[in-house]
């Protein structure tokens, strides 16, 4: 029975999973010969295939299959068809077992080359970008990789603005990232392994990190997260992202993503393990805590007195745009009491006329930043950037005049919508933004109580939380205080003498032997 008629049987039989498993097995076992590869492949209009005649008599039958488009035709041609046709035959074996031993030995101009014996792995090597080469005598194939599909060059990235720094960015191509992390880190100690997730999309996954200096733990902790991927296929990073998370449970991010490769960089030297994914130019860093997602790679390039500014001023922001609007609600509700009395009367005679408690002020002009936030991010770039600010000073005008919210809502949803963009990564931000509502949900019920009490919670779940073993809140929790050279202060470099405490790293010093 053919191949192509069992695998399609197996899609009627009432028992899925299994019927597919058979036909899986059938595939593996199946012999490498033109037949089964067309009945496998020919109905791809991109499937390219040709029978060519070899040797000196012609009398060596080989078929040439490729996927249009995968591979470079150019290449093809000069270093595989070129030395088969042009090569003297007559001191040469005329079987295909000795052509296909002169083709290991290097009788064609190519580096990587795999002799294939089980179907599975051919049709793998076709959909991976390589020629195959398929002798029926003898049920064999040899695969040459050429890939040639068209990529995007690298530029500069437009996630993550540079003040000072490499202006090269990740791109799509597995390949072409790993290679440019080799030009930054060049040691034997660098290792890159792969591995591949999706059933159906075999998406390949790059697994990155220094050999003399991660933490082992983490990186099998890794591996073993990403095999246990059960999906059809990695078309989103939100996958990849779930299941190297180790608290799904939360909205704060446990994984830094990055498109700079110097960012990466810094980080894998660090003592952290990287993960690029093959189609995507974003890449993760595991672990992540709270230190991490409040520094910026432009910490490391100004002086060291401006960036330790700069990251109490992230701080200050960060609680600013969390307990700022429940805040608000919480003293003009119920605390009164607290404003000084000029305030006070200012904060009343703007509200005069509005007819909606301030609890509901700040949630509709919060929803309304969201929607804006929202829509900026839908249209187009020549676009969002102007609808957004236009939209956000119509909007917040239109309803100060129709007495919808006061000016001074106005004001501190303004505040707060600006110390939220300060944070540098984004997936930050928007935790910050979910709790932000929380926040106001309680301080409208029970005042400054509530926003204490909601505060209380935060903490708590942020201390409960760990990532691959190391506390959320580290180094400011479970390590006495110490490695405090790189958090809320950025020491000189000289100072900052060892890794962090809690990557439990196999060489501490950052320069020169433990």
């Amino acid at each position: 029975m053919k191949l192509g008629k069992k695998l399609m049987q197996a899609r009627e039989k009432t028992n899925i999973e299994n019927a597919f498993a058979d036909a899986e097995d059938e595939l593996v076992n199946s012999a490498v010969n033109t037949k089964n590869l067309k009945e496998l492949l020919e109905i791809n209009s991109d499937f390219v295939f040709r029978e060519l005649l070899l040797g000196e008599e012609r009398n060596i039958p080989v078929t040439l299959m490729f996927f249009d488009g995968l591979i470079n035709s150019k290449q093809a041609d000069d270093d595989i068809l070129m030395p088969l046709f042009q090569s003297v035959w007559k001191d040469r074996k005329k079987d295909v077992k000795g052509l296909i031993n002169e083709m290991e030995s290097g009788m064609l101009y190519h580096t990587v080359q795999k002799t294939r014996v089980n179907l599975s792995d051919c049709v793998k090597d076709i959909l991976d970008g390589s020629v195959a080469l398929v002798f029926d005598q003898v049920e064999k194939a040899v695969t040459l990789e050429i890939k040639g599909f068209e990529k995007r060059g690298i530029s500069e990235p437009t996630d993550e603005n540079i003040f000072k720094g490499a202006k090269d960015a990740f791109i799509e191509d597995l390949r072409t990232n790993t290679a440019t992390l080799r030009r930054k880190i060049k040691t034997q100690n660098l290792v890159i392994e792969q591995t591949k997730a999706g059933v159906q999309s075999q998406t390949d996954i790059a697994i990155v990190y220094m050999k003399d200096i991660t933490n082992p733990q983490i990186v099998l902790e890794a591996k073993k997260r990403l095999d246990t991927i059960n999906a059809n296929g990695i078309y989103e990073l939100g996958k990849i992202e779930e299941y190297l998370s180790d608290n799904r449970n939360t909205s704060f991010p446990q994984i830094i993503n990055t498109v700079r490769p110097d960012k990466f960089c810094a980080n894998i030297a660090e003592g952290r393990v990287g993960i690029i994914i093959d189609g995507f130019p974003t890449a993760y860093i595991l672990p992540g805590t709270l230190v991490t997602f409040l520094q910026a790679p432009e910490d490391y390039s100004r002086n060291y007195i401006i960036s330790s500014i700069i990251r109490i001023m992230r701080y200050i922001l960060a609680f600013m745009t969390l307990f700022l609007p429940g805040f608000y609600v919480s003293i003009t509700t119920f605390h009164q009491e607290m404003i000084p009395t000029e305030l006070a009367l200012a904060i009343t005679a703007s509200k005069e006329g509005v007819p909606f408690p301030v609890f509901v002020e700040v949630i509709l002009m919060l929803a309304a930043f969201e929607v804006l936030v929202e829509a900026g991010i839908r249209l187009p770039k020549t676009i969002g950037q102007a609808v957004s600010i236009v939209g956000a000073v119509i909007v917040g005008q239109a309803a100060v005049e129709a007495k919808l919210v006061s000016p001074a809502v106005v004001v501190i949803i303004a505040i707060t919508a600006i110390a939220s963009f300060a944070m540098p990564n984004q997936d930050f931000s928007n935790a910050l933004r979910l709790w932000r509502f929380i926040f106001v949900f309680v301080s409208s019920v029970i005042g400054l109580f509530g926003l204490s009490l909601a505060g209380i919670l935060l903490l708590n779940h942020l201390t409960d939380m760990e990532v691959y073993g190391i506390p959320y809140l580290s180094p400011y929790v479970g390590q006495d205080g110490q490695q405090l050279q790189d958090s809320l202060f950025r020491f000189p470099f000289p100072l900052q003498t060892n890794r962090p405490i809690d990557l439990k790293t196999k060489n501490k010093k950052r320069v020169g032997e433990r």
